[in-house]
Formats: C-alpha cells, sequence, structure tokens
C-alpha cells in the first residue's frame, strides 16, 4: 500500500517476465490557491489491457484523493479524457481545462 503523508506517490507494476505494466507518479505541491496532487504522465505497455488497467489506477487516484480532502490536476492527456469521461472525478479535478479554448 501506500502512504498519504508522503508527498510522491509512485506506483509500478511488472508482469512475470518483468516488463512494466504500467507506471506513474502523483505529487503533493502547495499552489498559490490551494494545496493539490499533481498526476504526471501514466504509461501502460501498450501490449496490455490499458482500458482496465486505466480504470483500475483511477480508482487509486480516486481514494488518494478522497483519503487526503485534496483535488487532483491530470497533466497527461489519457487521464483527462479519463476524468472528462467519468462525472464521479469533477469533485476531485484541480485546474480543470477550458472546452472554450479547445483544450479538451
Amino acid at each position: 500500500m501506500f502512504n498519504l503523508d508522503d508527498p510522491h506517490q509512485f506506483f509500478q507494476e511488472e508482469d512475470d517476465n518483468d516488463q512494466m505494466i504500467y507506471s506513474w507518479t502523483m505529487n503533493k505541491i502547495e499552489r498559490k490557491d490551494a494545496t493539490v496532487w499533481v498526476m504526471n504522465h501514466l504509461f501502460i505497455n501498450p501490449q496490455k489491457d490499458s482500458k482496465k488497467i486505466l480504470h483500475d489506477q483511477m480508482k487509486i487516484v480516486m481514494f488518494i484523493a478522497q483519503k487526503s480532502h485534496l483535488p487532483v490536476w491530470p497533466l497527461d492527456p489519457l487521464v483527462i479524457n479519463y476524468f472528462n469521461e467519468h462525472p464521479d472525478f469533477e469533485s476531485i479535478w484541480y485546474h480543470k481545462p477550458s472546452p472554450k479554448n479547445g483544450s479538451l
């Protein structure tokens, strides 16, 4: 498991052949307006079931946000799309891109 008090969260899993299945990090940072988790790039091995892996990892993101009471600022386009497609992530989404400027 992980320690919510650690400002650097690191998640990675390998298969039985030591091939990476997924890897991602989140860092707790202080912004002028809030303390937030910044979710960096999410790498998913293209030979694996990326939809299932993404969904499973987003459960962890939601858990961390809810337990820490801090929003998440996703930087990876895959994660941004996931947040956008799942309304339950609206409550934890920090710095949501604006559809008006074409960033969604």
